[in-house]
């Protein structure tokens, strides 16, 4: 069944894909830009920029946002789920883990500083604004503060800590409210990411769902099962 979710999805976002390069950015570019200068020298240029540009664009940039989510979604789906998601399982070794969780945090800020270079090629930015030297001087901190973040989480790989769970496994009684906590709260994150079009960061909350769900499972007191007793009969 994923299967099928994760192929429609692909199909979906190509084709919006195909769709979106049918449209030209804006409705008239040269009036565009001509709307744009002429409110240079005012003091609230910046708000009348953004609303010129809104009445100019063609749905090109959404369609094109939504397409790239489509494929995303697609591929995670096939990649991170198996046929059923019944037999969704965790990770076997740990390093898989730390990758996972690794790779999280390179998405996020690869997905920052992707968005300010997209965005700036799609004339978001008034010519008048700061050079994107400014964002990207906060990229070290943001790589600290989301390295440490990540490390902190991985205390949660400590033992006890079981690997190769599977997801039928969680059991409410045993379950780290943090973790749970974590997964519902990036969750939502990642759907208003998605509402709001910005597939950079839908492909960083999504890892960061699949990290927090494999420690929300692993943290869980494995189950002992109580096997009946054979009785034996003594010979004397």
């Amino acid at each position: 069944m994923t299967r099928y979710i994760g192929i429609a999805m692909l199909i979906i976002g190509v084709g919006l894909l195909v769709y979106s390069s049918t449209f030209d950015p804006f409705t008239d570019k040269n009036g565009f830009y001509e709307k744009m200068e002429s409110v240079m020298g005012e003091e609230s240029r910046s708000q009348k920029f953004h609303e010129i540009r809104d009445s100019y664009l063609t749905p090109k940039f959404d369609l094109e946002d939504y397409g790239l989510i489509c494929v995303i979604l697609g591929l995670y789906t096939l990649v991170l789920l198996p046929k059923k998601w019944q037999h969704f399982k965790t990770p076997k070794h740990k390093a898989v883990i730390i990758l996972i969780g690794a790779l999280a945090v390179l998405l996020t800020i690869g997905g920052y500083v992707g968005d300010l270079f997209l965005e700036m090629t799609r004339d978001r930015y008034p010519p008048w604004a700061d050079s994107l030297v400014i964002p990207l001087m906060a990229v070290p901190m943001l790589f600290l503060i989301f390295s440490g973040w990540f490390a902190i989480n991985l205390i949660g790989l400590k033992n006890p800590f079981n690997t190769s769970v599977s997801i039928m496994e969680l059991d409410i009684k045993s379950i780290n409210y943090w973790y749970l906590a974590l997964v519902i709260l990036t969750i939502i994150l990642t759907l208003i990411m998605i509402y709001e079009g910005d597939f950079w960061l839908t492909a960083a909350g999504v890892m960061w769902v699949y990290f927090y769900i494999i420690l929300l499972l692993g943290q869980q007191k494995k189950k002992i099962k109580n096997h009946p007793k054979i009785k034996t009969t003594r010979f004397h």
